[in-house]
């Protein structure tokens, strides 16, 4: 079997708080990374070669993800367990916390809020409709609808959700 007949390599990674990663090098250049959340949605991104920011973007909840799966005759892969990953990260608890319109944060930075200081939890990613924002600058303005992604001790992340709802 040459080379071009050999089945491509996939590579694996877990991602703390989002779920796995797999990314798959296309024969025709670039990659094609598709992203299993713990909830069961599949977000899938395709890469130019030489390129560090996806071209497309897919979002695929469980139900679709296993009909695309069905029409290209593959085996659906399963979404990480939430509570193994959580055993394997310890006491740290991870939240994705939707920020609601009347939310005291909308408009302020992430800075201002010292949402660290008051509460200890950290704000890890915002996902701001089809974008995810890792690890923001604390320049970085909240607005309503994003989700932040918050990691913890169970009392911090309680208290960062409780400061992020508040209005």
């Amino acid at each position: 079997m040459s080379d071009s007949d050999a089945p491509p390599q996939i590579r694996e990674a877990t991602l703390p708080g989002v779920g796995k990663k797999y990314v798959m090098p296309l024969r025709a250049g670039g990659n094609v990374a598709i992203v299993v959340r713990p909830d069961g949605e599949r977000q899938l991104f395709h890469f130019l070669e030489h390129e560090d920011r996806p071209c497309d973007v897919l979002k695929v909840d469980p139900d679709e993800a296993q009909q695309v799966a069905n029409l290209l005759g593959g085996s659906m892969v399963e979404a990480p367990d939430l509570g193994e990953l959580q055993v394997a990260l310890g006491g740290l608890e991870i939240e994705w916390v939707p920020l609601p319109d009347g939310s005291d944060l909308v408009g302020m930075t992430l800075g201002s809020s010292q949402l660290r200081k008051r509460t200890g939890a950290s704000v890890v990613a915002i996902l701001r409709g089809d974008t995810a924002v890792p690890n923001p600058e604390v320049d970085t303005s909240f607005e309503a609808g994003d989700t932040l992604l918050i990691v913890g001790s169970e009392a911090q992340t309680d208290a960062a959700r409780a400061t992020i709802e508040a209005s």
